[in-house]
């Protein structure tokens, strides 16, 4: 137990710091975004595409029309939709690709990164940056770092997509405050035939 709870209280502790961080103006208009959207497409790989479809899960539950790109049952994305890209590294090419078409319709996108400096972020309408190590190594070395701790307690991007998850249950619970909607609304989408 000693490793699950000194991990967890870094990762909860990081996060917050994380999500702290964020441009408020960007979250505005990530929200604006989503809400004037036909439909939300939600593009991620790995685990990426995990916290993208946790996510993806909420905001039907919320009433928005919402797919996951690669789902079968995905239709085309059109002008009036919209994109969220998930990528630590913003070098995701299934990612950026997607961001890349969504903007030859002139979808909106919406990134969720590590890396502002990536190929994802030319594609995008909105940004969402996380400042988190990713499965790339830190980008610029902190004293942390520079005195040999390495996170090897969370490796590659478990801090990105940790912050990332916490971060969309926190605009989850925005957009309850914003449509006045309570847990029970949510409990009446839950899906009835489970496996």
């Amino acid at each position: 137990m000693e490793y699950v709870k000194k991990t967890a209280k870094e990762i909860t502790t990081h996060a917050i710091e994380v999500i702290e961080k964020i441009d408020a103006e960007q979250v505005s208009k990530m929200i604006d975004t989503i809400v004037n959207s036909d439909c939300v497409f939600i593009v991620g790989t790995g685990r990426s595409e995990l916290v993208g479809k946790a996510f993806a899960m909420r905001l039907m539950h919320l009433g928005f029309t919402v797919h996951v790109v690669g789902d079968v049952t995905t239709p085309a994305i059109k002008e009036a939709d919209c994109l969220i890209a998930i990528s630590g590294s913003g070098e995701t090419r299934t990612v950026a690709l997607a961001a890349e078409t969504a903007n030859e319709v002139n979808a909106k996108v919406i990134g969720i990164t590590g890396n502002i400096e990536s190929s994802l972020a030319e594609s995008l309408d909105v940004i969402i940056e996380i400042k988190s190590k990713t499965k790339q190594p830190w980008k610029h070395y902190t004293s942390k770092v520079l005195k040999g701790h390495y996170d090897d307690l969370t490796p590659m991007g478990t801090l990105f997509e940790d912050s990332t998850h916490l971060f969309l249950d926190g605009l989850i619970a925005e957009f309850m405050a914003l449509l006045g909607k309570k847990e029970i609304d949510l409990k009446r989408r839950h899906a009835i035939i489970e496996k």
